[in-house]
């Protein structure tokens, strides 16, 4: 892909999220007003924090440490398991209910300890270890509950209750080593039983049962004085403000995520939906492309959009454009319906632009407005200095005449139209005030005839019409005319739409004379001409 192709596409992809930015920037600052205000009324939470110290324990007595009373290193993961069994979880519930934090904190924790229980997640109590390879080093506890106080009770209670149940285990290894001495102590008295008085194996037994003895009592104080290999680490922390809700956070991560997911929702759309681009996209269809229009931007229209048509890109445009029609369509052409499939791609910029156009060649050129849901023209002119010119087979006396569309079809006998001489070769028929009775004036049978009689008078007549997809007087009024231009607004008119006109136009007999792609992004240098000739291959 050349540079160009990647800055057409960029410049594509700018346009397609610039149409479509009302309902990104809707849904971005919907989601995330509504996060901040969902989060806002979420109650407080309180976060502490307390460490455990991991450390190997030894006893220092050798008897007891052959009888593997000292309790074996932690492997890795085992507390948080310990952290949701019944028996650390009904020891953390008892001081937390001794401790009185209130009755609602209570039974947050509570419930909190049962979900864990349930179902594996422990989301009130965390453990955060820094160890090292041999499991040694530091647990954080980290206690959430919806006041300071009940949060530093609650991880105080998980440190005791870990402790607890680390000593358990050292207190089992010592249990074992007790259960041993006194197994080998019935052993042993059993065969200093069976031994005579006077034999001298007696008092070597006797004297081993007197270790055993010894090595018990040292066993049972053990009993009372061994640990596991966790420690106290540093004490709760009292918090001072609450960890949650953020609602400021919380809404801009939402917003974010929205806006990225609409970007891409846009886009993901817009390819699917088959856009129009460029010319090589017309080149199924087979239609004759009469050139490309640039997008003009609201600075640039601040002056005007006639003013803008008369110099700089867009002149080049519409003079390419206005060569083109003219060779495609011949002399003979003089009636010309400017349409769209869709509303909003420019049709009544271009007619009246590419009027201007060719009233600046020297030619006299009728504009009828016949867009009678949305007339445009007569804001786009703004004819402030206007006189009454009467059509052909309008009488000369046009006193009680009206310079509208719907007045000329259903008077012809009065059909008048305006100009303005700031504006020479150009004659306006606008559409007027917009009725029912207005729109069936389209349909009347003699239509085609009384354009042509107006034409008579002109080198050119250019039509503004609905959009052909929208109206069927617009189907009717092209088919009286010697044929039709197709506007096409680049990145958002559909190939779908395309293959419908053409299907209604061959039913129908309308002749398309060609399409302009409008609104083309200014990144296209080559937009004057009716097909890209920078992308013809080099020989």
């Amino acid at each position: 892909m050349t540079e160009s192709a990647k800055d057409i596409n960029f410049f594509q992809i700018f346009g397609t999220l610039r149409r479509s930015l009302l309902p990104i920037v809707g849904a971005t600052v919907l989601i995330g007003g509504g996060t901040y205000l969902v989060s806002r009324s979420q109650a407080p939470v309180y976060e502490s924090r307390s460490s455990i110290i991991s450390l190997f324990s030894n006893v220092g007595n050798q008897v007891v440490n052959n009888t593997l009373v000292t309790a074996p290193p932690l492997p890795q993961g085992a507390l948080d398991e310990a952290l949701r069994s019944k028996t650390v979880a009904n020891a953390i519930m008892q001081s937390v209910t001794a401790a009185q934090v209130g009755v609602e904190a209570t039974e947050q924790i509570r419930a909190g300890l049962q979900a864990s229980l349930n179902t594996g997640n422990t989301s009130m109590v965390k453990i955060n270890s820094r160890l090292d390879t041999q499991q040694r080093g530091v647990y954080e506890i980290v206690a959430q509950a919806g006041t300071a106080r009940a949060a530093r009770v609650l991880a105080g209670a998980t440190v005791n209750a870990l402790l607890a149940w680390d000593g358990a285990r050292a207190q089992r290894g010592v249990a074992n080593a007790r259960l041993s001495i006194d197994a080998q102590l019935k052993a042993l008295d059993a065969r200093i039983a069976s031994v005579p008085v006077t034999s001298p194996d007696r008092l070597s037994l006797t004297a081993a049962r007197g270790t055993l003895l010894q090595n018990l009592s040292q066993v049972a104080v053990l009993e009372q004085t061994s640990s596991g290999t966790l420690s106290q680490g540093a004490d709760p922390s009292t918090p001072v403000t609450p960890v949650a809700p953020r609602p400021t956070r919380s809404a801009a991560i939402a917003a974010l995520l929205t806006l990225f997911g609409a970007i891409g929702l846009t886009l993901l759309l817009s390819l699917l939906r088959g856009r129009v681009n460029s010319a090589a996209d017309l080149m199924p269809l087979g239609w004759p492309l009469l050139g490309q229009v640039p997008l003009i931007g609201r600075r640039e229209l601040g002056a005007g959009l006639l003013q803008v048509s008369r110099t700089g890109q867009m002149y080049e445009a519409l003079g390419f454009l206005r060569i083109n029609l003219t060779s495609v369509s011949g002399e003979k052409t003089k009636i010309i319906a400017i349409t769209s499939s869709r509303p909003g791609a420019g049709k009544s910029s271009l007619a009246a632009t590419l009027s201007a156009s060719f009233a600046a060649e020297g030619k006299n050129v009728l504009l009828i407005d016949a867009d009678l849901h949305r007339p445009t023209q007569h804001r786009i002119w703004n004819m402030a200095s206007t006189q009454v010119v009467a059509l052909p087979g309008a009488q000369a006396d046009l006193s009680a005449a009206q310079a509208t569309l719907p007045f000329a079809l259903q008077h012809p006998d009065q059909a008048c139209a305006v100009h303005d001489p700031a504006h020479p070769n150009i004659d306006l028929l606008p559409a007027g005030q917009m009725g029912r009775q207005s729109q069936e004036m389209l349909n009347r049978p003699d239509l085609a005839e009384l354009l042509q009689r107006w034409a008579s008078a002109y080198d050119l007549v250019i039509i503004d019409t609905p959009p052909i997809l929208a109206l069927a007087e617009t189907l009717k009024l092209a088919i009286s005319t010697d044929g039709i231009i197709l506007v096409i607004e680049s990145g958002e008119t559909s190939l779908a739409e395309l293959e419908r006109v053409q299907q209604i136009t061959q039913q129908n007999g309308v002749k398309l004379l060609g399409t302009v792609i409008n609104k083309m992004p200014r990144s296209d240098q080559s937009y004057y001409y009716g097909y890209n000739y920078r992308d013809l291959p080099k020989k």
